[in-house]
């Protein structure tokens, strides 16, 4: 039976590139959250745009 090991304990140059990953991780997570509040924010914008559109329907 083959014992399990992690490639980072084998392998520094993965220790290495990690700082690097996790950044880049980090900036591609903030875009999408910047993305998503933008949609949100599109959103809400547009639901004051209706009830603003159905309170002049019923004065």
């Amino acid at each position: 039976m083959s014992e399990f090991k992690l490639p980072h304990v084998d392998d520094l140059t993965t220790n290495s590139k990690l700082p690097g990953q996790l950044t880049e991780n980090f900036k591609v997570t903030e875009n999408v959250i910047k993305d998503i509040e933008g949609r949100l924010e599109i959103l809400e914008k547009k639901n004051k745009q209706d009830s603003d559109f159905d309170n002049h329907l019923y004065d």
